[in-house]
Order: C-alpha cells, then structure tokens, then sequence
C-alpha cells in the first residue's frame, strides 16, 4: 500500500468517526476515533474502569473571550495497570435540542459522545495502578471550541479518559466519558430572562423539649464550620438577595436557647452540656448579615405533616403551627420577614389540606408541578404561578419544578442518580435546565420555582456558583415570592392530580398522632386548672408537642416517639403537681356524713380544682361532686365532701380531680369508706340475740330444775306432830 492511500484511509476513518460521533454513537459502542497524536483509539464495551470525576467547571456561563477551565480526578478502578493515561475534551456537534433531552444525554441513552477538542489533550499518568486517583486540569479558550457566532444553545461537552489497560489486548481504548453541558449565549438580549425564585429553606429535625433541653446535639453539628446549615449559608454568600430565604421558626428558636447555654439529655435520663452555643451564635448572627436585604419568609413551626394532621382531625394544630414562635423571625432578622407560606411534604397535599391552609392565613403554598399537570399538556415550560382559589381568601400556588428541585440539593445515599452524582454535573444541567427553559419560548418569560427538600444539603462551591450564574446570567434573573404571589398567574389549564399513594403511605401514623392529641388534651386540662399568670407560661409545652407534629418524623419515627414522650413528660410533671393527699380509710359516723379530701398545689401559680368521688358498686355511695376552690401555690386546702354509704362493709371509692369546666384532671386515686351506723346496728343486733340466748338458756334451766325435783307424795306419808 502506497503511503497517500495509507495517508487517505486514515483520513476517510477520522471522517467516519466524525460522522460516528455527530450522530450520537455511544460511549459503548465499538467505534474509532482519532486522538491528536493521530493514533487510533477504540472505544471499548466497559468503559468506565478509568471513570472521569469533575472538581469544577469554570466559567460555567462562558462568553468567547473566556477561558476554559475544567479540573477534575481520574481513578483506576480496573484490576491492572493503567498506562499512558490523559484526557481530553469532547463537544458535540449537536446541542441540546429540549429539556426532556437532558436527562438523557447524562444517562448515555442520547448519545452525544461528540467529536474531540483539538489541543485539550492533557496527560495525566505513565501509569495508573489499581485504586489510584489522581487530579488533572485543562484548560481551553472558549473560541476554540468553535460555538456558533450568533445562535444561542446549550452544547453538550465531554470529559473523556484514554488509557492502555493491561491485559485487555485492546490498546488505548476510551476508559472513561462524562458528559456536562455549556450554555452558550454569545449575543445579549438573545432571550427574555426567565424569571427564577429559589426557595431557600432552612429548618432542621426537632430536638428541643423545653428551654435549654435537647434531646440530642445534632444541631451543634449542622451549624458547626462544615456542617448542613453551615454550608447552606456558605453557598448564598455574594449573591444572598438571588434567593428567597424560608427561614422555621422552631429553628431559630432553637438556635437561640443553645446560644445562651444549654444541656443535651441522655437516653439514661442524665444530662451533659450542649457543644454548640458559640458556632449557634456565629451562624445566627451570619444569617442576619446575608438576609439584611434580602427577601424572608417565615413557614409554618417545625415543618409540620399538614396532610396527617388533617387526616387525624387535627385541623387546629395546623394553625398553631402557622402561629408559633410568629414574631421570633423578625426579632433575630435585621429584615422584614414576610408570612402566610405553606409547605407541604413532598409538594403535595389533599384538597381539605389546603382549604384548611387557606382558612388558617396561608396566602401562598408549595406544590411539585407533578401535583398540578398542565391539562391539556403543553410543549414548553408553563410558568410557576397558578391561582387554587375560585372563592374565598386567595391561594396561590408556587408551582416547583421537580427536576430543578432535585438537581440543586446535594443527594443522599438512597437517592443518588449515577448520571447526577457529580455536583459539577449537577450545577451544569440546572444551568442547562434554565437555559433551555428561556430558549423554548424567547420572547416569553415564565417563573421557574425551586424548591429543594425543607431538609436539604448543598455543595458549598458547586451550589454557590450556581446561584451565582443565575444572578448574572444572560438566560435567568431571580425573582421573589413575594413577585409571584402579587403578579397574574400563568393562564394555562392545571389538573389536580391525585395524591399519591406513595406519600399516604409516608404520612406519621395515626396512632402516633393520637397520642399528640392526647398531650393536647392533658395540656388544655392543665391550662384550664392553672392558666398562666405574669412569669410563667405553658406556651412551650404546647410549642414541644408542635415539634413532635414535625414531618421530619416521617423517616425517623422512634425519634419522633422519643421526643413526644418527652413533652407529654413534661406536661404530666406540672399535672401531678396538683395532686390529693388524702388516701387513709374513712368511716362515717352514720350512713352519711363528711368526708375531708385533701388537695396540694405545688405549682408556682393558683390551680383552680373541684373533686368528684365514685364508688364501686355505684350502687352502694353516693356523693355530690365539689364546685371549683381555688388553691395559692405552694399551699394545701382540705375540702369537705358530703357522701352516703348504703349497705355494711367498706366501699371502694375513687377520688377525682376535676377541672373548672368538669373535665377529668390528673391521675385519681383510691381509698375505702364505711360508714358505723350500719355497725352499730350489727351490735344492738348482736346484743339481742344474745340477751334471746340468755333468755332461752334460762327458760331452759328452770324448766330442767322442775323436771328433776320430787312431787309432795313421794316416798311415804306425811304426819303432823310426835
């Protein structure tokens, strides 16, 4: 073979592996492609054994006289040697053509492998042994990526690893690809912005039982240096207006009572000082730095599980939660803190949820755009903003996008996505995500909403860079809640989708919420005993049971358990408090009399009590229930109870506390009463029968006297004289 016609076959081979690429093959696939050495490389059927992990992506929005800076770490996960290891970039020819597209471009079920980026080949090892990670950098002028001069896209980009495996036979092969994305928009005013608002929560799982007791210090850990709420702030910081903060309540109040010094109560029931104050007061005085001018919303206390609690007939709980701690924001905020947000769990609820969060002052609230489906479907993005309310107070809803949702947050374990796992690729396909939204439509703007989990985690770097992008982006602007609450709504059709079986499924259980309703009773019955006065307060106990209404206690039930039995404790304590003293035996002087019951208040606050006895049978006491008497604290009173006993023997008789309103209060107690006359009865009748018996005995004597004495005849005559 002459070398030209060598020199044309590798040649028609590039061209081959060009159109190959162009049109989507896959990085499994067995096709060519050429390497800027101009050496063949196949791509092999495994190829993720050196997979390409990305450390960051900069600029992530480029303009052309930008440079391209992308790091990242390769990591042999084969069995053998990897040798002559480098990496280069791969830009597809075609870009994004939707969002539904992008999804699966990350998977590999797109194709997209796209054609190499001529002069990003950057070696990276000699050789790469087993388990062995280690870092690269590449660096590109955007202009020589070759985007297109006027048309805005989102360009789907590649990072691949090339490596000659020990072992395989194959050669330098493909060892590795992830793909990410690069919105290009090289000319300004290309599209009106879509407007962005970014929910921002911040709540965490209830831990608090009472002021400056805590179950645990897992709160100390999240606003500690690298902690979850920690890097929440951290990833706001340069653009805090971007987003609109959701700030809990019971969090704040939290963080307040472990600034001033608290204690964590073990599971054996003695207590340890809380190791949190400090960075408690550093994180809440941060927070008031970022959101000074920034947009603030209070939720609802403790994040609570609206839809169990209305399925459990615990409507009212739904507006303490909505009234709880109201004034707290805005006493620890320099900023205004604006309320009536509605949260749900999951974005979804039932339609009674939502009229009672109507009813209780919600003027906007949470949904996932899977719960309001546009009807008939549409084929771009409907804006964010729909109107729930036909009559009545207004509800808005703010609409989420789910995917976005998912995408900004950092994953758990459990729900890790493969393609997504990367936060760098994470924070590129929002990127894409939003671009794509405003490229749908150009000249006309929708609001995106975001809303990541309450409980949320964030990439400090990744997911500052991104709010960011957005807050500079040619393709987005943020917007406030407050914007999309007061603006028109979006005017396409919405279906309301059932609720799902899967979050039914997930709400606290009705038992357990029976036992908060029972807290909720015994604390009624204490306010109603010993209402609050000047110093003292019972807000928090009702204020603890808020936070075992938490949804948070959806994954984590026994905790939910734990933290309720504490509260119901605490309630009980105070209840038992006001307590009978009176539990020897009583004994009437009659069948009927008085009986002295003795009530102490031990309570730091007058306890307003009335008695109720019962006996057992009913049939045997009877006894008139005791009006209320009021009771000083700290002192005892003996009340007098005007009973009847019917019948002999002791009857077992229950003593019962009673609130003013008649509603059994505290735990009753037992003691015996009889009564003497039916004892002194039974002894006059002893007396007779015994002064009979006397009688009968000597009847009986006399009788027996006459019977043996010997009649005037008996045994001779009888003479006068000598």
């Amino acid at each position: 073979m002459t070398p030209g016609r060598a020199a044309r076959l590798v040649a028609a081979a590039a061209v081959l592996a060009s159109v190959g690429a162009a049109l989507g093959t896959a990085p499994g696939a067995s096709a060519h492609t050429r390497t800027a050495a101009g050496t063949v490389v196949r791509t092999a059927d495994a190829s993720g054994v050196v997979p390409v992990t990305l450390t960051s992506m900069t600029p992530s929005v480029p303009t052309a006289q930008d440079t391209l800076v992308i790091t990242g770490t390769v990591t042999n996960t084969a069995a053998a040697t990897a040798r002559q290891v480098v990496v280069r970039l791969r830009l597809s020819p075609t870009p994004v053509r939707n969002r539904s597209e992008i999804t699966e471009i990350l998977a590999g079920t797109a194709g997209r492998t796209g054609l190499t980026v001529d002069g990003t080949r950057t070696p990276v090892s000699d050789a790469l042994v087993p388990g062995a990670k280690i870092p690269f950098r590449i660096t590109v002028p955007v202009s020589a990526l070759r985007l297109p001069a006027a048309a805005a896209e989102v360009a789907v980009l590649g990072v691949e690893s090339i490596a000659d495996v020990d072992g395989d036979g194959q050669g330098p092969i493909q060892t590795g690809l992830t793909r990410t994305f690069l919105p290009w928009f090289p000319v300004s005013g290309q599209v009106s912005p879509t407007p962005v608002v970014w929910l921002y929560p911040l709540t965490t799982v209830p831990s608090r039982v009472r002021d400056k007791v805590f179950l645990d210090d897992h709160l100390a850990t999240e606003v500690s240096r690298t902690g979850r709420l920690t890097r929440l702030l951290d990833s706001a910081e340069g653009a805090p207006s971007a987003v609109s903060w959701v700030v809990d309540p019971a969090l704040l109040q939290s963080l307040q009572d472990m600034a001033d010094g608290y204690v964590v109560r073990r599971a054996d029931g003695t207590s340890v000082p809380g190791t949190g104050a400090a960075d408690a007061r550093a994180w809440l005085d941060r927070l008031r730095t970022l959101t000074a001018s920034a947009e603030v919303t209070a939720s609802a206390y403790a994040d609570p599980d609206v839809v169990a609690l209305h399925r459990a007939g615990l409507d009212v709980d739904i507006v303490l939660a909505s009234t709880t701690a109201r004034d707290l924001p805005q006493q620890l905020l320099t900023a205004p803190v604006d309320h009536g947000l509605a949260w749900p769990t999951g974005g979804v609820a039932d339609d009674g949820t939502l009229d009672v969060l109507r009813a209780s002052g919600a003027r906007a609230v949470v949904l996932s755009a899977a719960a309001l489906p546009p009807s008939p479907p549409v084929t771009y993005t409907p804006s964010g903003s729909v109107d729930l309310a036909t009559g009545g107070s207004p509800l808005r809803a703010a609409v989420a996008d789910p995917l976005l949702s998912r995408l900004v947050a950092a994953p758990t374990r459990a729900v890790a996505d493969p393609a997504t796992a990367n936060p760098v690729v994470r924070r590129q396909a929002v990127l894409a995500e939003l671009a794509m939204t405003s490229l749908e439509l150009p000249g006309t703007p929708r609001t995106m909403v975001i809303a990541p989990d309450t409980r949320w985690s964030a990439y400090s770097s990744t997911t500052h860079d991104l709010v960011m992008a957005v807050a500079a982006s040619p393709f987005a602007v943020p917007s406030r809640l407050g914007t999309l609450v007061s603006t028109p709504p979006s005017d396409v059709p919405r279906a309301r989708a059932d609720y799902p079986k899967v979050a039914r499924a997930a709400e606290l259980r009705p038992a357990y919420l029976a036992g908060v309703a029972l807290g909720r009773r015994d604390l009624a019955g204490l306010r109603a005993v010993a209402p609050d006065i000047s110093g003292t307060s019972s807000d928090q106990l009702e204020a603890g049971l808020t936070r075992t209404e938490s949804s948070a206690w959806r994954t984590d039930p026994s905790a939910g358990r734990r933290l309720l039995a504490a509260v119901r404790g605490a309630i009980d304590a105070q209840i038992a408090q006001v307590h009978v003293l009176s539990r020897a035996p009583v004994t009437l002087p009659g069948d009927s009399g008085v009986i002295p019951v003795t009530v102490a208040n031990d309570l730091d606050r007058p306890a307003r009590v009335g008695i109720r006895l019962r006996g057992t049978p009913v049939t045997r006491f009877v006894a008139a229930d005791v009006p209320p008497v009021t009771i000083a604290p700290g002192e005892k009173s003996t009340l007098e109870v005007r009973a009847r006993v019917i019948g002999t023997g002791p009857v077992t008789v229950v003593i019962t506390l009673l609130t003013p309103d008649g509603q059994v209060f505290g735990e009753p107690i037992s003691t015996e009463v009889r009564s003497a006359a039916y004892a002194r009865a039974a002894q006059w009748v002893v007396i007779g029968l015994f002064a009979v018996l006397v009688v009968l005995l000597g009847v009986n004597f006399v009788r027996r006297r006459r019977t043996s004495s010997p009649g005037p005849g008996a045994g001779g005559t009888v003479t006068d004289g000598g």
